[in-house]
């Protein structure tokens, strides 16, 4: 039996939304930054659970952007050590030094008590990473302490498309959230990232900051330090097409998790990690 990394099935009617699409596109003369950018945005905002959203090239940039937009840069960031590389390398990228932190066994994610043992006289900031999807039940403890401490809380919801705790949606526990749409991503683009907030000035810095630094308000005229973090309109069009079938995906997903779990329950020296819910998921 062989299972495959990934499977990104795109059924006729996919096909036929996505074909339709590009020709607009290339009628309309808007290659990056068109409607097609903007209707995935508020589409995924409003999936998201936040007021805003602002898609850019990859989850990494995602990150970058974030704490770009923040102006955290010649200090530390904390992270975890279970996650990818990329994680450290957008804060690294952003201007700032690395420190990481345990992570819990039984979730995956960040142990705040290791957390609050690493903060040093620089650390500005902590990243969150959901690993899996799976978004640890300590994370009001580790924003009481993020507060305690004044330092921002970001999340890395690479893995967290359609997860929720407590109520609350990957991507607004903190400041801000990263998502990543990769091909081996809960939705793909290709490649693309995304950030949330329902912080307003981070919003509006993160629109700059990923198309050069451009300032609208002042006439396109550059008023950040800014970068090509933009997300195509073709790219974004995928995106738009993932999100008309966002639900079913996800219950798909869940469908596959609950397999696995049951048919591992009582295999020797395997134990699940579920999240948390009333069902597990």
């Amino acid at each position: 039996m062989q299972v495959p990394i990934l499977q990104i099935p795109f059924d006729q009617e996919d096909r036929r939304f996505l074909h339709e699409g590009m020709e607009d596109i290339v009628d309309s003369g808007f290659l990056t930054l068109g409607k097609w950018t903007s209707r995935f945005e508020e589409t995924f905002a409003a999936f998201a659970g936040s007021r805003y959203c602002v898609a850019v090239s990859s989850g990494t940039a995602a990150l970058e952007v974030i704490l770009r937009a923040l102006r955290i840069e010649r200090g530390s960031v904390i992270v975890p050590t279970n996650t990818f590389l990329a994680t450290a390398l957008a804060a690294i990228h952003a201007g700032n030094r690395v420190i990481f932190a345990d992570s819990d066994p039984g979730t995956l994610a960040l142990d705040v008590a290791d957390v609050e043992r690493r903060i040093a006289a620089d650390t500005r900031a902590v990243i969150l990473v959901h690993i899996g999807g799976i978004m640890s039940p300590a994370w009001e403890e580790l924003k009481r302490l993020c507060d305690q401490r004044g330092l921002h809380l970001i999340e890395d919801c690479a893995h967290a498309h359609g997860c929720s705790i407590d109520g609350r949606h990957a991507g607004s526990l903190g400041v801000g959230g990263a998502f990543s749409f990769f091909p081996t991503k809960v939705f793909t683009t290709g490649e693309g990232g995304a950030i949330v907030t329902n912080d307003e000035e981070v919003y509006r810095r993160s629109s700059m900051i990923r198309n050069q630094g451009k300032n609208p308000e002042l006439g396109n005229r550059i008023s950040e330090l800014g970068h090509n973090f933009r997300m195509s309109e073709f790219t974004a069009l995928v995106g738009v097409q993932q999100m008309r079938k966002a639900e079913s995906v996800l219950d798909e997903r869940r469908r596959i998790a609950r397999f696995y779990d049951d048919a591992l329950v009582n295999v020797e020296g395997v134990r699940s990690v579920r999240p948390v819910g009333p069902s597990g998921y």
